[in-house]
């Protein structure tokens, strides 16, 4: 019987792992390393391609608003921010992400539940900043972050808001 081998390979956190007879994982042991010989051969080679150092389209906007993924955008706020917090925050980000620098509750709504937070009435949040004058309406539907509504999130984020 062939003894049982493993092998782990983390390549920055991607981690694959194989198991089985040792033979086997030789094998796919040799085919990595020549693998990964050759990707180190062609990361040293300035005639590469240069599409892995290309930014994709949604990197190169985050990139240019600074803010990052939203999972760590909203990671900033804290702990006890309230629905009304989460909402202007997640609107800000897709504001910022939207072509014409206006969110909709609905895209703002579904970001944020994409993250696994959820609203109890997303309308609601987005009235009650109506009121507190953190936001208003650009056309029907469509909302824009005040500069008071840019302070509150700069209280409750810090840095992370854009001046």
């Amino acid at each position: 019987m062939d003894r049982q081998a493993r092998l782990r390979v983390n390549l920055t956190e991607r981690e694959y792992e194989i198991e089985g007879s040792e033979a086997f994982v030789e094998r796919l042991a040799e085919r990595l390393e020549a693998v990964m010989a050759e990707l180190e051969a062609a990361s040293a080679d300035p005639a590469a391609p240069a599409a892995s150092t290309e930014a994709r389209p949604g990197e190169r906007e985050r990139e240019r608003d600074g803010l990052g993924p939203f999972g760590e955008f909203i990671h900033h706020l804290p702990g006890a921010a309230t629905e009304v917090d989460k909402m202007l925050a997640a609107g800000f980000y897709v504001q910022r992400q939207s072509h014409d620098d206006a969110f909709a509750t609905g895209d703002a709504s579904r970001k944020l539940s994409e993250h696994g937070v959820r609203l109890g009435n997303p309308s609601q949040c987005v009235k009650q900043s109506l009121l507190a004058k953190r936001l208003f309406m650009v056309q029907r539907g469509r909302y824009r972050i005040s500069q008071t509504g840019r302070a509150h999130l700069r209280q409750l984020m810090g840095a992370v808001i854009p001046a």
